[in-house]
């Protein structure tokens, strides 16, 4: 049978199926229908009370929830302390004022606040006296001028007073729950009380319990058994008979027959707030839809079974046309055809081996993801990438994504005992992220560095409130002072570098500044400069310049340029970011005049946080030129190698010399900046400066193993000035600090 049954074609044995299926669950719904029928009915019961009973506990918790935010709020606000209420009329009517903005809740009618030792009930609709509060405007049935007193100056804990009937000064009669809360909540020597007024009939309204239930009830209970509100007040809630008897079993669902009317009563107690939930349906609206539902299917299934049966067949036809395309292209792929009983084993064998494709892809993608992730972010800030769109199509794969049109560059400077913390310090920082703002670590060769490419679509007063509640966070977690430099954000996805300048040089002034705090760029005057040089009108000139496209023509200009710089009087950011502008140039110069891939012919905007001082930037940006003047020209002859030994040892001998510079050099052998930045990196394959700044490093490990002089006199002793880049450099180059360094080889 089995055999015969596998001869068969795949669509005749899947239609015949598909029929057998469709049978059995007819045929046991003929035979226990109305059982089935019957069970839904208490399963439908169940579910609809306990989404009743669901949706009112949130609705009165929520409240409740409120109420006593509300109080904290009012607890922690000056104008509604109890010095500013008893001691400036101004502050009062300030304080009535601040009490009408708690009142965000239609179901609250009234906010009052007591300072306990006076007299009066600060309101926010008015300012009552105690005793003309109970007597004259609220007059209750059951709370009288001493039970107010006494609860408003001795209560501790908070109190819901059930609804009771209040007769309120110029309005009809009204159900009113009152909730008593000492403040400050939870103290043993409360300061004040707060009373909140609410409107029975308005605490339940966001229910719509007229529309689910309008022949049914809905209680709410305290801890004692007292009805707090009812949809529908009866006589059968005055006594604790009914509580009694609800909460009498185990089940929190029954049968109840209550006034000659059978009720499905549900309840559930609240963890939270300590109350019962109740609610009440008449069993007999729950049972009529669905004794009306079996004579409709009784009716309705041999119509279901004939259609079933027609559908199936359509269906089969329709569903199999791509099994077989699908067979056809196995077909194809394995080159030789298969039996029509097995299209899906073949299928299935075909699918396998691209499973295990894929899965062998995604562990090399999975291997790789932080060096892919390392590299797209690098490129980012090098400006590879002139649209979101792009960016946000590679680094999907690696769920690398800016959802937003602002970019910025934040880093964060932390002091070395959190070294070691630096990944938890990072995986703190990621849990901040959320809805407006999300970033990526891009990781740092300083130790103590670590920094974040950000993406964020809120608004600037957001931006630095989220920025101050990050610093503050970290600040908490870790107990250590945390420095913060953000740079501007841009929608030019370009324009990143220049963030990544900008939180540098924010950064930098956390001496100034502090570094208790979160310092953005734009708060500086970083934009400051002589007026000897205008970038503006610097990048102007270069443009005009390029256009011709004359390499001695643009190496006199950018030389010119770099000369100026020297002397401008620029602060070291204007000096980077015009350095970024007019390299940013020269990669648009060169990919327009399609000279050549311009990636790794010019520094980078990592590179240029490296260099320090004016002399240095404008060094970097003639040997950027003479890159660009390679590509414009053909390779000059070499000059005779006398040449390079002449420069080589003038450098050997002079760049401990504290004014020593590449223009220095150029001026003693009489050539041009720009030819002689060309012409050393042709013979050495590398810049005048990092030669520079190699010998440097080498003198630098020679003395600190040979004497005991100081990090601050080894750093003069080889040329340098500023002992933080040095160090910065040093460890860059060894890998350790001149400390480290120096304990390691003593």
């Amino acid at each position: 049978m089995k055999s015969a049954i596998n001869r068969l074609p795949v669509f005749y044995r899947y239609l015949f199926s598909y029929i057998a299926i469709f049978l059995l669950p007819l045929f046991f719904l003929g035979v226990t229908g109305y059982d089935q029928l019957t069970n839904i009915v208490g399963g439908e019961v169940v579910r609809n009370n306990q989404a009743l009973l669901n949706k009112l506990q949130d609705e009165v918790d929520r409240k409740l929830i409120l109420m006593n935010r509300i109080a904290g709020q009012i607890t922690s606000d000056s104008e509604l302390s109890p010095y500013g209420l008893t001691n400036d009329f101004f502050n009062v009517y300030q304080g009535k004022k601040a009490l009408e903005s708690k009142v965000v809740d239609d179901s609250i009618q009234e906010i009052a606040l007591h300072i306990r030792g006076t007299d009066y009930l600060f309101s926010s609709l008015s300012i009552y006296k105690l005793n003309q509060f109970i007597d004259e405007y609220y007059r209750y049935s059951a709370w009288t001028a001493k039970q107010l007193n006494d609860d408003l100056n001795n209560l501790t804990k908070p109190l819901m007073r059930p609804a009771e009937d209040v007769k309120i000064e110029g309005l009809p009669d009204q159900r009113i729950v009152t909730y008593v809360v000492p403040i400050p909540i939870n103290s043993h020597h409360p300061y004040g009380t707060i009373l909140f007024l609410l409107k029975e009939d308005a605490l339940l309204k966001g229910l719509n319990l007229e529309l689910s239930m309008p022949e049914g009830n809905a209680l709410v209970f305290d801890q004692n058994g007292r009805v707090l509100a009812a949809q529908k007040q009866a006589d059968y809630l005055r006594g604790s008979a009914f509580y009694d008897k609800l909460v009498s079993g185990e089940s929190q669902y029954r049968r109840m027959t209550i006034q000659h009317t059978d009720y499905v009563v549900s309840f559930q107690k609240s963890d939270k707030s300590g109350f019962t939930y109740v609610t009440m349906l008449p069993e007999s609206l729950l049972v009529a839809p669905v004794n009306h539902a079996i004579w409709q299917w009784a009716s309705r299934m041999a119509v279901i079974f004939l259609a079933g049966c027609a559908l199936v067949y359509l269906v089969m036809v329709f569903n199999y046309n791509p099994v077989k395309r699908l067979a056809m292209l196995v077909e194809a792929i394995r080159g030789q055809s298969i039996r029509k009983a097995n299209e899906f084993e073949a299928i299935g064998s075909v699918i396998h081996d691209m499973a295990d494709s894929n899965r062998s892809l995604g562990r090399k993608l999975e291997e790789n993801r932080f060096a892919i992730k390392e590299h797209l972010l690098a490129s980012l800030l090098k400006g590879e990438f002139e649209s979101a769109e792009a960016f946000n199509k590679r680094g999907e794969e690696i769920d690398v994504i800016l959802p937003f049109k602002k970019t910025a560059v934040l880093i964060l400077e932390f002091p070395g005992s959190l070294v070691p913390l630096k990944n938890n310090l990072t995986e703190e920082v990621d849990e901040q992220f959320g809805d407006e703002v999300v970033g990526y670590c891009k990781d740092s060769l300083e130790d103590r560095r670590t920094m974040f490419i950000l993406s964020s679509g809120c608004s600037t007063e957001a931006w630095r409130m989220w920025m101050d509640h990050l610093h503050g966070h970290l600040t908490a977690v870790f107990q250590a002072p945390i420095a913060m430099g953000v740079g501007n954000r841009y929608e030019e996805l370009a324009q990143v570098g220049r963030s990544y300048l900008e939180a540098s040089t924010a950064i930098d002034y956390k001496l100034i500044k502090g570094n208790q705090r979160a310092i953005f760029f734009e708060e500086l005057m970083a934009h400051d400069h002589a007026d000897v040089l205008n970038p503006r009108l610097v990048l102007e000139d270069l443009d005009l310049v390029l256009q011709h496209g004359e390499a001695v023509r643009i190496a006199d200009a950018v030389g010119q340029i770099a000369m100026r710089m020297k002397q401008s009087g620029l602060t070291l950011f204007i000096a980077r970011e015009l350095c970024f502008d007019m390299i940013r140039k020269f990669i648009g110069f060169t990919e327009k005049r399609s000279l050549g891939s311009a990636n790794g012919s010019f520094p980078d905007v990592l590179t240029l946080t490296d260099y320090t001082t004016l002399d240095e930037i404008a060094d970097l940006l003639t040997t950027a030129c003479a890159s660009l003047c390679d590509s414009l020209e053909a390779r000059k002859p070499v000059s005779p190698v006398a040449l390079i030994e002449q420069i080589t040892k003038y450098i050997s001998r002079h760049y401990g010399d504290y004014d020593f510079s590449v223009q220095k050099i150029a001026d003693h052998f009489s050539l041009s900046l720009s030819y002689l930045s060309r012409y050393f990196k042709e013979q050495t394959g590398r810049t005048v400066m990092d030669y520079m700044n190699e010998l440097r490093i080498d003198q630098a490990k020679r003395l600190l193993q040979m004497n005991d002089s100081t990090v601050k006199d080894v750093v003069q002793q080889v040329g340098y000035s500023d002992v933080s880049s040095f160090i910065r450099k040093f460890k860059q180059s060894v890998g350790v600090t001149p400390g480290e360094y120096r304990k390691q080889h003593q």
